[in-house]
């Protein structure tokens, strides 16, 4: 059987595009990270919230207590599901405390942006930065009048979700109940996330009572929490999102000089 003749490299092709050597560019020398935001990062701005913003406290024989926040795997989800509280490896009650889960994800329709191809997404952001070390001062370039190059990042435009999560309050009293639902109640429609990171649009919908005695007394509250976010992986089959570019690139591109 012939043996194929492999084409020449200025024809191959990858990944339904054409290479091109001239616009592959080392990442090795520049400190610039690449901008990465994923579902973790939601679940961490939640957490940073309560424990950080809203910091829920209770009052317990004249001393306050600081109420502990839990993200629920799926074995301690279903434990909390099957036995209606919480328990410490000593069987011991856990209360108060909140706890969180989260549920589904949905695409938000609101905000409609379509990568078209994810290998070749046709959407980005463009992010100048400040100071290239091209435009190091040289002889060559003072005696040319060359013109400064200016750097710049490409990040494909996120996709935008709608998270929702499921929470679980516990206490020993209704007083201790009120004072956590109305703290996070006040919450509701801001912006959670840390200082000089990303943050997130919060939603809360109708608190309900879902208390219950049997060989003791626990008050529980139950809540939907959604937060508007949006996901950029850091890379899609190999490629990584956020890519580098110079000006004489870019105004190429644009179709300005």
């Amino acid at each position: 059987m012939a043996r194929t003749k492999p084409l020449p490299r200025s024809e191959r092709i990858l990944r339904g595009r054409e290479i091109n050597r001239g616009i592959e560019r080392t990442r090795k020398t520049d400190d610039v990270k690449n901008i990465n935001i994923g579902l973790m990062d939601v679940d961490s701005a939640i957490m940073y919230y309560f424990t950080q913003v809203i910091k829920p406290t209770v009052k317990d024989n004249g001393e306050e207590i600081k109420v502990p926040v839990l993200y629920a795997n799926a074995e301690r989800w279903a434990s909390i599901q099957r036995k209606g509280n919480i328990r410490d490896k000593n069987n011991q009650l856990i209360t108060p405390a909140i706890v969180f889960k989260r549920t589904s994800i949905a695409k938000d329709d609101t905000i409609a942006i379509d990568s078209v191809d994810a290998n070749d997404p046709k959407n980005f952001y463009f992010f100048q930065q400040k100071y290239s070390k091209e435009n190091r001062y040289d002889q060559f370039s003072a005696k040319n009048n060359l013109m400064p190059t200016k750097e710049f990042y490409q990040v494909a435009v996120p996709k935008y979700i709608t998270m929702n999560y499921e929470a679980i309050i516990f206490t020993t009293l209704i007083e201790q109940m009120n004072s956590i639902v109305e703290k996070i109640n006040w919450s509701g429609g801001s912006y959670w996330g840390e200082p000089n990171k990303f943050k997130f649009k919060s939603g809360i919908t109708a608190f309900t009572d879902a208390s219950e005695f049997e060989d003791e007394r626990i008050i529980k509250n139950t809540f939907d929490l959604s937060m508007k976010g949006y996901l950029v992986p850091y890379s899609f089959d190999n490629i990584v999102n956020t890519q580098k570019e110079y000006s004489d690139r870019i105004g190429l591109e644009l179709g300005v000089e």
